[in-house]
């Protein structure tokens, strides 16, 4: 038994991590915890078990534990076929590990033919110019997309607004921000349009914004405030905070 103890605690931590990055309910981490092998075996069997499944459960297994996997394993399928779908699935794996670089690399190779002027492949790459601090790229991408739905109130539209005040266009970038300042809504957007006010020292707007926040708040029902637990928890510290000017 004790030479199945390693095997035990390895196979709880994958259901605990997968149960963590799933959201899944609060009672299978005590279940888990308190029942280590039984536990993780009924977890397995209630989200995994069916023929379709078992291959994904061993990858996600590897991918737990064994460092770049994913990774190593996209960028093979890539070389042994570059097909747009492989190419942008491994650009969006290296993003989400901060390997900027590569991930721009690969959604550059992507822009071309039927994809030159796709609005979801731009916007990938304003997120990665942007946390690469390459404004001017960002800019570049973002001037194509101002009338395109999909960029209308997104946060890669936040990433274009700071880009132009970072290169020193506060004025472009303020009218940006407030396309996007719209009541009752964009609320990741409008936060982000305070942090800016307050960055270029219009702090009398900044106060302004965050009162109108405020009222919106209040005038939430309780669905509403739930759906915006998040938000609504930054417009109060933000409001908490003293204002100069």
């Amino acid at each position: 038994m004790l030479r199945l103890y390693p095997l035990v605690i390895a196979l709880q931590v994958f259901c605990i991590y997968h149960a963590y990055t799933k959201r899944n309910d609060q009672k299978w981490f005590w279940i888990i915890i308190i029942f280590p092998f039984i536990g993780s075996l009924i977890y397995l069997y209630v989200h995994f078990y069916s023929r379709n499944n078992m291959d994904k459960v061993k990858e996600e297994v590897k991918a737990s534990f064994v460092k770049n996997y994913k990774i190593n394993k996209l960028e093979q399928e890539v070389k042994f076929s570059a097909t747009f779908s492989k190419k942008i699935e491994l650009a969006d794996e290296h993003s989400r590990v901060g390997n900027y670089e590569r991930a721009l690399e690969l959604y550059v190779s992507c822009k071309n033919g039927i994809h030159d002027n796709d609005a979801q492949l731009m916007m990938k790459l304003i997120r990665n110019y942007f946390l690469s601090e390459k404004y001017n790229e960002v800019i570049k991408y973002g001037d194509q997309l101002v009338d395109v739905k999909e960029f209308k109130n997104s946060e890669e539209k936040t990433a274009y607004a700071w880009s132009y005040f970072r290169i020193g266009n506060t004025e472009k970038a303020n009218k940006i921000f407030n396309e996007m300042n719209t009541q009752f809504s964009n609320y990741p957007n409008r936060i982000e349009y305070i942090y800016f006010l307050r960055e270029s020292e219009n702090h009398d707007t900044a106060k302004q914004v965050t009162n109108e926040l405020l009222e919106e708040v209040d005038a939430m029902d309780a669905y509403e405030k739930r759906l915006n637990k998040s938000s609504i928890k930054e417009i109060k510290r933000l409001a908490s905070q003293k204002f100069n000017g």
